[in-house]
C-alpha cells in the first residue's frame, strides 16, 4: 500500500503544481492589467513593471493555494473513479484512510506553504512592492512628468510644471495634496529642481507659497516661502509623518514585536489582533478543504451511479469553507468579539471530516438536489455530443 499512497501522492502533486501555476498566472494578468499604467502613462521601464507585479505573487499563491488542492483532488478522484480504480482499492482490502493519506500529507505540505507565505514571505513581498511604489513615484517627478501635463502621481495628489529648463530646473511648479483627511496643501513656486540627498529624492521650491485650506469649514491659511523642500521619497503624509507600514505588510514577529504603547498599535490595535490571528488560522484551511473533498468524493461508488452531485458538493462545500474564513477575518477587523470564531470554523471542519472519515460515514446530497444536478449533467453531455457530432465529417 505504501506504492499505491506515493503514486497518489505523485501523481496529485502534478496535477496540483500544474493548477496553481494556471490560477495563479490567471490572477496575476489581472492584477498585472491594473497597473499598467507605470509604463503607458508613468513612463516606467517594462522591466521595472514586471518587477513591481511579480511581487504579488506569494501573496496571489497563498490564496489560491488551498482551491488549487481541491481542483487537483476533484481531477484525481474523479479519474480514480470513472477507472473504477476506488472499487478495485477497496477490493484489495485497502480502508479509506489509507487512500486519504497522501492527500492529506500533500494538504500538510499546502498548509506549510500557506504558513511561510502569509507568515514571512507575503509582507516581505509587500513591503518590498511598497518601497518600489515610492520610488517610482519620486522618479515619475524627476524623469518622467511632461510639461504642461497634470500628473495624478498618486491618489489626490497631483504634481504639475509649466517648462523644464535646459539645465533640469522646473519652471513654475504646482502640486495639489489631498490625501490628509483634514487638510488640503496646495504649493505654488515659480522655481524648482530635484535633489537627492540622504537616500531622499527631494523637490526643492523657490519662490512660492503653501496654501493650507481646511476641509470642514473652508478656511485657508497662505504662508510664503524663499525656499521650501518637498519630500517625494515616501510620499508622506501632510506634517511630515512617516507612514508605518500596514499590519497586512508586517511579519509575524514584526506583528508581535510591535510595542502594544507604540502610537500606530495603540489606534489600529483591532486590526493587529485581527491580522495575527487570521495568519495564524489560514494553514487550517488547506487541511478542512482537503478533508472535505475526499469526504465527498473518495468513497467507492460504480461508474453507473450519477457523480455530478459528489462532484458539486465537493467543490462548493470546499470553496464555501474558505469564503467564510475570508469574510470572518473581516468580521473581526472590526470586533474581536468574532476571533473565536475565526478560529472555530477551520477546526470545527477538520474534527468532523477526521471523525466521518474514521467512522467511513460520507456526506450526501439531498435528493432534490442531486436529481436536477444530474439531469442539467446529463442535458449538457448531451448536447455536448451533439455539437460534436453535428461539426464532425458527414
Amino acid at each position: 500500500m505504501r506504492r499505491l499512497g506515493l503514486h497518489l501522492f505523485l501523481r496529485t502533486s502534478v496535477v496540483f503544481s500544474a493548477v496553481l501555476a494556471t490560477l495563479t498566472l490567471i490572477v496575476w494578468v489581472t492584477q498585472a492589467l491594473r497597473r499598467f499604467d507605470l509604463v503607458t502613462a508613468k513612463g516606467q521601464a517594462i522591466a521595472t513593471y514586471l518587477g513591481m507585479t511579480l511581487l504579488a505573487v506569494p501573496f496571489l499563491v497563498s490564496v489560491v493555494a488551498p482551491f488549487s488542492l481541491v481542483i487537483a483532488m476533484v481531477v484525481v478522484l474523479n479519474s480514480m473513479h470513472a477507472g473504477s480504480e476506488l472499487v478495485a482499492i477497496n477490493a484489495a482490502g485497502a480502508s479509506q484512510r489509507q487512500v486519504a493519506a497522501p492527500f492529506i500529507v500533500l494538504s500538510l505540505i499546502v498548509a506549510v506553504l500557506v504558513a511561510w507565505i502569509g507568515l514571512f514571505a507575503g509582507p516581505q513581498s509587500l513591503q518590498a512592492l511598497r518601497d518600489q511604489t515610492n520610488r517610482i513615484r519620486a522618479d515619475v517627478v524627476a524623469n518622467v512628468v511632461q510639461p504642461g501635463r497634470f500628473v495624478e502621481i498618486d491618489e489626490n495628489f497631483t504634481f504639475h510644471i509649466r517648462n523644464r529648463a535646459g539645465d533640469g530646473s522646473l519652471e513654475d511648479l504646482f502640486i495639489y495634496d489631498a490625501r490628509d483627511p483634514e487638510f488640503v496643501f496646495t504649493y505654488t513656486a515659480e522655481r524648482g529642481r530635484v535633489v537627492n540627498a540622504v537616500e531622499k529624492t527631494l523637490v526643492v521650491m523657490e519662490t512660492g507659497t503653501i496654501e493650507r485650506t481646511r476641509r470642514d469649514d473652508g478656511s485657508s491659511t497662505y504662508v510664503a516661502f524663499g525656499s521650501y523642500a518637498f519630500d517625494l521619497t515616501e510620499l508622506k503624509a501632510a506634517g511630515d509623518k512617516e507612514r508605518p507600514y500596514q499590519p497586512n505588510e508586517r511579519t509575524i514577529t514584526e506583528l508581535y514585536g510591535t510595542p502594544l504603547d507604540d502610537p500606530y498599535r495603540k489606534e489600529r490595535e483591532d486590526r493587529f489582533r485581527a491580522e495575527i490571528h487570521t495568519r495564524l488560522t489560514a494553514p487550517l484551511y488547506p487541511v478542512a478543504m482537503a478533508l472535505t473533498t475526499f469526504l465527498f468524493l473518495g468513497f467507492p461508488t460504480t461508474t453507473r451511479s450519477g457523480r455530478t452531485a459528489a462532484l458539486a458538493g465537493g467543490i462548493v462545500v470546499s470553496a464555501l469553507i474558505r469564503v467564510v474564513g475570508f469574510a470572518l477575518a473581516g468580521l473581526a477587523a472590526a470586533d474581536e468579539m468574532w476571533l473565536p470564531v475565526v478560529w472555530g470554523v477551520p477546526i470545527l471542519f477538520i474534527l468532523a471530516s477526521a471523525v466521518s472519515l474514521w467512522l467511513g460515514v460520507q456526506p450526501f446530497v439531498p435528493r432534490f438536489l442531486a436529481e436536477p444536478l444530474e439531469r442539467l449533467s446529463d442535458f449538457i453531455r448531451r448536447s455536448a455530443d451533439r455539437m460534436i457530432n453535428a461539426s464532425g465529417p458527414s
